[in-house]
């Protein structure tokens, strides 16, 4: 299967499934999100993502099939980084999102207040 980095390659919307595949793994968006910080190393990733080396290479593998991190070898090390070069448009912009939620400070939320409607009124029991 044809990987389609850009539109004008793709022969079908199957061309975009491993790119779009790569967002949809919780360890791979973990993985985005890291990067997000900046290139590190294999041996960087793995304490904080809690997984193992073998796992994180393997996810980190699909990403850079997809398009999503380029590569480069110093030494026995490999970096990864997000490939800011391939983005440009929305998925940068979303990209770009993701790193200010990351960077803006913890506010308390009241979503819990606001949805505090049930849809279904609670079943009443008969008092036998």
């Amino acid at each position: 299967m044809k990987i389609a980095r850009d539109p004008a390659e793709a022969g079908s919307m199957v061309d975009f499934v491993p790119f779009f595949k790569a967002f949809c793994n919780p360890i791979r968006a973990q993985i985005i999100e890291f990067l997000l910080g900046g290139e590190r190393c294999v041996c960087e990733m793995t304490g904080p993502l809690d997984q193992s080396q073998p796992l994180v290479s393997h996810h980190l593998a699909l990403l850079r099939d997809a398009g999503l991190l380029r590569m480069r070898n110093e030494g026995t090390r490999t970096y990864y980084a997000i490939d800011w070069e391939r983005f440009d448009g929305d998925l940068k912009g979303f990209l770009d999102y993701v790193q200010r939620l990351r960077d803006a400070p913890a506010t308390p939320s009241n979503a819990a207040g606001a949805c505090m409607t049930n849809p279904r009124p609670a079943k009443k029991r008969n008092a036998s």
